[in-house]
């Protein structure tokens, strides 16, 4: 079992490009789909850019997700997503 270590507040991950955000400059992301169906969560390395990698988040899921602390994310659905770092 991988245990965190949560290094800021639970918020809604933002859903458009535009207002993605690197939850202050998290290198590991703990993502959970709340909304009932499956969303998506992007990563990029600018705010607003065309070149996004996704993968998608079943509901209910809790997922990891680890970026560069540069690179922010946005989703579909109701994802909500916290800063947290692994402990081992």
């Amino acid at each position: 079992m991988t245990r965190a270590l949560i290094l800021g507040d639970e918020i809604s991950v933002p859903t458009s490009a535009g207002s993605a955000t690197s939850f202050s400059q998290a290198t590991v992301v703990r993502v959970v789909n709340v909304s009932g169906s499956a969303g998506t969560i992007g990563v990029c390395t600018v705010v607003g850019a065309a070149t996004t990698s996704f993968i998608t988040i079943p509901t209910g899921t809790v997922e990891y997700v680890e970026k560069k602390a540069t690179d922010v994310c946005y989703a579909t659905g109701t994802i909500r997503g916290a800063k947290v770092g692994y402990t081992g």
